[in-house]
């Protein structure tokens, strides 16, 4: 169980009368570790030699903080590193993976998106390329696995990253932030199709979407921008590319059984508002197979 330290007054020149906040003892405190990291206001006492061995980044820190100039912060006697610029729950969740290696195997999004960022900072190989992998399974840059991953089989294996409503406008955003720039193309493609008809769209675009906490995750201006525009010519265009072969199923075919799958075709058909180009599930093709030759196309549903 967390816990926390007494009121502590920091080591600090500029205001010596001043309180700190007090420390939260986190849950990964190991008594025979032989440093403590502390992101916030929560400490972790882990083993400067497990995370040494895995980045180069953390064994100079360490390196650092057992100079004689820093031997005064310590916490029971063990060296004090603090993480200024990092989240309490990021850190937490790094060194659950480093000290669990089946931990992360349950963890969602927020969990991949840590791992990168925090692996790629503090440069834990393993960590940053498993998350790498999870990223690139979601956001692959082939069609065929684009369409397997979205359309044809959407769960995705435990090991990878389970779809949820604001995850596309989270991946963009990570992209953006990191550099990771190659699953941009698919997820960009994705955020002009987060809805059923373009109304729709063009709102979760303006006012975002929820995670997988209830939060709204909002796209940059520049990124909300780019979507809007290219949302409206995307959905003139897969009319004029995707969709230009349903008027010509069966068209001057005088057979009765050609006629009735035709019209029958194009009811279940119905209006298509929303991005369905690449999503051919949404397509009723089976029912093309009682065209009669040479009106039938195999190619539209082997």
């Amino acid at each position: 169980m967390e816990s926390q330290s007494p009121l502590k007054r920091p080591r600090t020149e500029d205001d010596p009368s001043a309180v700190a906040l007090p420390f939260t003892r986190s849950k990964i405190w190991y008594y025979d570790g032989s440093i403590v990291l502390q992101a916030e206001q929560t400490q972790f006492r882990v083993h400067a030699s497990l995370l040494s061995a895995g980045s180069t980044v953390f064994k100079d820190m360490f390196e650092l903080a057992l100079a004689p100039l820093n031997v005064d912060a310590q916490v029971e006697r063990c060296p004090l590193v603090r993480l200024y610029d990092d989240k309490a729950e990021d850190v937490k969740l790094v060194l659950a993976a480093l000290y669990d290696r089946n931990f992360y195997k349950t963890q969602g999004k927020d969990f991949t998106q840590v791992m990168w960022r925090l692996g790629k900072k503090y440069q834990f190989d393993e960590l940053r390329d498993d998350a790498k992998r999870r990223l690139e399974y979601m956001f692959p840059t082939t069609l065929l696995e684009f369409q397997s991953r979205w359309y044809t089989h959407p769960v995705a294996p435990t090991s990878q990253i389970h779809p949820y409503t604001g995850l596309v406008f989270e991946a963009i955003n990570l992209a953006r932030d990191t550099g990771f720039l190659s699953i941009l193309p698919a997820a960009l493609y994705l955020s002009c199709s987060t809805g059923e008809d373009h109304r729709v769209i063009q709102e979760n675009i303006l006012f975002g979407l929820p995670d997988e906490y209830g939060r709204r995750i909002h796209l940059c201006p520049a990124d909300k921008n780019l979507c809007i525009l290219t949302t409206s010519d995307l959905l003139r265009k897969q009319w004029g590319l995707s969709y230009t072969w349903v008027p010509e199923v069966g068209r001057g075919c005088g057979n009765l059984q050609c006629r009735i799958v035709r019209n029958e075709f194009r009811e279940s058909l119905g209006p298509i508002h929303g991005m369905t180009a690449l999503n051919l599930t949404v397509l009723p093709l089976k029912a093309l197979g009682g065209l009669v030759l040479p009106c039938s196309h195999p190619w539209l549903w082997d």
